[in-house]
């Protein structure tokens, strides 16, 4: 109760001095002679897009060449390919087994080997040029000029004043003050 009764002081407290601050204002409205709009330069930057066309070079294929061996002569490989064969049946097998599986490492291996040499498959690139078009954003620059507000000219006790504001005005508020 006691801080209902602080408040509700206060608040009246308040509304006092705030009649008494507005009874030291006396405001009348006065007639505006002219209103000039108020412009302002500014410059402006305004994009726009350019498409350009830039070359390229690329390798791409243009031929094969195929080069042929004869698979029915022995090479180096063939010869390599069966003592791999043979190294690898010698893991296999005991005894007899083992010269079985020796016999048959070193036939697979000389296969391989000798199958592998076949043909030789080489791709030959040519450069191509072609043109790819990019787009670039690029900025214009022009002048312009902006409305910033109105000067409004007026007279109050035979001086002449003036007050900016958004909006041409007809008649301007004018606040004086008293002081004692």
């Amino acid at each position: 109760m006691k801080i209902k009764n602080t408040l509700l002081a206060g608040l009246i407290l308040l509304g006092v001095q705030s009649a008494n601050a507005s009874s030291k204002y006396n405001s009348e409205y006065v007639n505006v002679i002219s209103s000039n709009p108020i412009y302002k330069t500014v410059n402006i930057r305004v994009p726009y897009e350019e498409v350009i066309s830039k070359e390229y070079t690329r390798k791409v294929p243009c031929g094969h060449n195929y080069e042929r061996e004869d698979r029915n002569s022995i090479g180096l490989d063939t010869i390599v390919g069966m003592g791999l064969g043979v190294a690898v049946g010698n893991q296999f097998g005991k005894g007899e087994g083992r010269k079985v599986a020796k016999v048959v490492g070193a036939l697979l291996g000389a296969g391989i080997a000798n199958n592998h040499r076949g043909s030789s498959y080489q791709t030959q690139y040519c450069n191509e040029t072609g043109y790819r078009d990019e787009v670039i954003t690029r900025y214009d620059y022009r002048s312009e000029r902006k409305l910033q507000g109105y000067e409004n000219v007026f007279r109050y006790k035979g001086q002449k004043y003036t007050k900016i504001t958004n909006r041409p005005q007809k008649r301007i508020k004018v606040k004086t003050s008293i002081s004692f």
